[in-house]
């Protein structure tokens, strides 16, 4: 029996999507009477809380990176679960938080191709060489925490640009923009960074 087929080529990492769920139900049964709900209720409507239960109870959600020397906190898939379970249930109910403004953008690969894209995000010219040339930036490598927090900061300013303009939008809402922006096939005129990694 096929669960998982992919469209093209192969599903990258399939024992360790395996040994997430595992991790995940063993977290579930162990500490929230395998309710899910209960782990969203115990961050007592923080989005900043609910992500920093989700990475100190599941390490595979602990996105994190040393960089000159400093500890670097991506979260971006904790974070994912607070925005869409905010978005899912309009704000209320498991979606209520009363501190998603602290979330940050999303820190992947498809938002910095869109911010290259805008001219917003320029990449030095060896960066630049590599990502063209589809060459692997490895998980943690300089190059690549250097782009995903280049992402969260052009998306802050963005943010701020947009709000002197009468625009408020949340860092979380702008990411969604440009992520969507990105499955336009104008926008991948110019790859995207590649990284072999759980953490997007």
């Amino acid at each position: 029996m096929v669960i998982f087929e992919a469209c093209r080529g192969e599903l990258q990492f399939l024992e360790k999507r395996l040994h997430i769920l595992h991790e995940l139900g063993r977290v579930l049964m162990k500490d929230f009477e395998g309710r899910t709900h209960r782990m969203v209720e115990a961050a007592d409507k923080s989005a900043v809380r609910l992500v920093r239960l989700v990475a100190e109870r599941l390490p595979s959600f602990r996105d994190t990176s040393l960089f000159m020397g400093d500890q670097v906190y991506f979260y971006k898939r904790a974070q994912i679960l607070a925005a869409d379970l905010f978005a899912a249930f309009k704000g209320e109910k498991w979606g209520r938080f009363k501190d998603m403004h602290v979330l940050t953008a999303f820190a992947d690969y498809k938002v910095p191709q869109v911010l290259r894209h805008l001219g917003i995000l320029v990449y030095c010219p060896e960066l630049a060489e590599r990502v063209d040339g589809k060459v692997l930036l490895a998980s943690g490598s300089h190059e690549e925490v250097e782009i995903r927090a280049n992402t969260i900061w052009a998306v802050e300013l963005l943010r701020s640009k947009l709000a002197e303009m009468g625009e408020r939008l949340m860092a979380v809402e702008i990411d969604w923009i440009l992520w969507n922006l990105g499955q336009f096939k104008k926008f991948k005129k110019r790859p995207y960074h590649r990284t072999v990694t759980i953490f997007y």
